[in-house]
């Protein structure tokens, strides 16, 4: 099914709110510019550049903050209910043999003996190894942080409102709660970024793709690993707190309310797909994915601005670009190399 189609399906993966296309036309075409092939393989190598150093770069922060628990590497399932669907991903699976990702493919019986409390819906599955999942990001967040102001770091909640810059440099960051005068600036704000970035001359096209998820307290059916479900656009992930279904785009910027009918949808989707589900016991979220048209994050020094760095623009793999960015915003605030070559992560590419 095509974005068209998406757009006239009001259970469709994508949704955009007739009163804001207007202002989301800009960005959907600079998006579209972005899909011819070559710009596509573009994207998708610098995407994997910086990627495929998610594990090596997470690991030693969750040993650090004592939450192992909270990661499991056994592989993804990316599951077809249609062949036809999983044939006409062929250039996404070249891009990923590109890359160097392993992978098995899968057929009925195959998926039966992997996942026995999936319904019998699916005719092609492909294996990912290598790939897993955090079972509660939150509670991983809240241990870094702990451990951080154990080490003596501290954890200041404020609003900044304005930025202040002297011989190339940030002389200063005025916040609600006072000033901060900093030896370096690392603005990762997400989708609240803009209005920083526009103090310090960049004007960042970036758009909220809205992401919704439910998640089951008591699900009775769980999977084993984390799925994606390709025909439905969807992930469904074991988590600590229960099954969490997500996925889904929804154009309608920052201030409009959530409308959890995107996410209520996901329950009739799960039954689909695991039978055994139990939906009774449930919550709904609405969340920022910051999305940039090349599909690629802002990481590097800000141009003509010595002490400032940015580091945003992850969109839908916010957790998996986390820690391989931080460790190269911490290697080029020190003085180091970069282990990635930055160019394609440059503000000024815009």
């Amino acid at each position: 099914m095509g974005c068209a189609q998406w757009l006239r399906d009001p259970h469709g993966p994508l949704h955009i709110r007739k009163t804001y296309l207007p202002r989301a036309l800009p960005w959907l075409l600079r998006f579209m510019a972005e899909t011819r092939l070559a710009r596509v393989r573009h994207n998708a190598a610098a995407l994997q550049a910086l990627n495929r150093h998610c594990v090596d770069s997470l690991m030693p922060l969750v040993r650090w903050a004592g939450v192992e628990d909270l990661i499991r590497v056994p592989g993804q399932l990316y599951l077809y209910i249609k062949r036809e669907s999983y044939e006409g991903d062929r250039l996404v699976n070249e891009l990923r043999v590109a890359s160097g990702e392993s992978y098995d493919v899968l057929n009925k019986d195959e998926i039966r003996d992997l996942e026995p409390n999936l319904a019998p819906i699916f005719e092609v599955a492909l294996r990912v190894h290598g790939n897993g999942h955090c079972r509660n990001p939150y509670r991983l967040s809240q241990a870094l942080a702990e451990r951080i102001a154990r080490e003596g770091g501290q954890i200041l909640r404020a609003e900044v409102n304005g930025l202040e810059v002297a011989d190339g440099k940030i002389a200063a960051v005025r916040t609600d709660r006072g000033t901060i005068a900093p030896r370096a600036v690392v603005i990762a704000s997400g989708m609240w970024l803009r209005t920083l970035a526009k103090l310090l001359g960049h004007h960042v096209p970036l758009e909220s793709q809205r992401g919704y998820h439910v998640t089951i307290a008591d699900p009775g059916a769980v999977p084993r690993n984390m799925l994606m479900v390709l025909d439905k656009k969807i992930a469904i992930t074991p988590m600590e707190t229960g099954v969490r279904i997500a996925g889904t785009v929804e154009l309608a910027g920052l201030d409009a309310l959530p409308n959890y009918e995107r996410a209520e949808i996901f329950l009739g989707i799960g039954k689909t797909i695991l039978p055994g589900l139990r939906t009774e016991t449930h919550s709904e979220w609405m969340g920022h994915r910051p999305c940039l048209p090349d599909s690629l994050p802002v990481i590097g020094r800000a141009p003509n601005i010595a002490n400032a760095f940015f580091a945003f623009g992850h969109g839908h793999l916010e957790l998996l670009g986390a820690a391989p960015t931080d460790r190269v915003i911490a290697q080029i605030v020190t003085g180091q190399a970069p282990m990635i070559d930055l160019a394609p992560y440059r503000i000024d590419w815009f």
